[in-house]
C-alpha cells in the first residue's frame, strides 16, 4: 500500500472560487450541524465504542500536550544556552537560530491545530497569509476573524466522501458515462 493517504480530505464550498462563501451565519450553522452529526453519532455507539473513543482521544491529546511542552522547554534551554555564550559570538548566534527555528515551527504546530477546528481548508496557505498580513498577536495567537473576513475562501466545507470508491464517478469528481459494450463496438465499425 505505498503513497496511500489516510485521513480527512477538504474541499471547498461550491461557490467558494467566487467568494461567495454564503456568510458566516451559514457556516456557523454547517459547523452546527457537524457537531450534531457526530453528537448523534457518538451517542448511538454502545458505552464501550464511546469508551474506546473517548479513550483514544484523551490519549492523543495528551501526546499533543507533551510534544508541546517538550518544544517549548527545547526553546528556553537553547536561549539559556545562548545567555551563556559570548555576547555577539557566532556560536551565540547560532543557538539564537535555532531557538527562533523552534519557535517558529512551534508557532506554526499550534496554528494548524486551531486553524483545522476553525474549519480552513488550505492549512500551508492560511498560514502564509496570517503571516504575510501579520495577523498574530504578540502571544502567538491567529486573528481567524480577520482571516475570514478577508480571505473567506480559505474557509469551507469538508468534503465527505461518497463511499462509492469511485464507481462511474471520474477523477475530477464529476460522474461518468456508463459504459455500454454495444456502443463502443458500434462506435469502432463507424455506426
Amino acid at each position: 500500500m505505498e503513497n496511500f493517504r489516510k485521513g480527512l480530505f477538504f474541499a471547498p464550498d461550491d461557490g467558494a472560487g467566487d467568494g461567495n462563501t454564503g456568510g458566516e451565519e451559514n457556516q456557523e450553522q454547517e459547523q452546527q450541524e457537524e457537531v450534531n452529526e457526530w453528537d448523534a453519532f457518538h451517542n448511538s455507539l454502545t458505552p464501550e465504542a464511546q469508551k474506546l473513543i473517548s479513550d483514544r482521544d484523551n490519549g492523543l491529546k495528551s501526546a499533543l500536550g507533551k510534544e508541546r511542552e517538550a518544544r517549548d522547554k527545547a526553546e528556553k534551554d537553547l536561549r539559556d544556552v545562548a545567555k551563556d555564550l559570548k555576547e555577539g559570538s557566532e556560536a551565540q548566534e547560532k543557538v539564537l537560530k535555532l531557538a527562533d527555528e523552534v519557535a517558529a515551527e512551534s508557532l506554526r504546530a499550534d496554528f494548524y491545530e486551531e486553524a483545522h477546528d476553525e474549519g480552513i481548508v488550505n492549512l500551508k496557505l492560511a498560514f502564509h497569509v496570517v503571516q504575510k498580513d501579520e495577523l498574530f498577536d504578540r502571544k502567538g495567537n491567529a486573528d481567524f476573524k480577520a482571516l475570514k473576513k478577508d480571505y473567506p475562501e480559505l474557509f469551507g466545507k469538508r468534503k465527505i466522501a461518497s463511499g462509492d470508491g469511485g464507481e462511474g464517478a471520474g477523477g475530477d469528481g464529476l460522474p461518468r458515462e456508463k459504459v455500454d459494450m454495444n456502443a463502443l463496438i458500434r462506435k469502432k465499425a463507424g455506426r
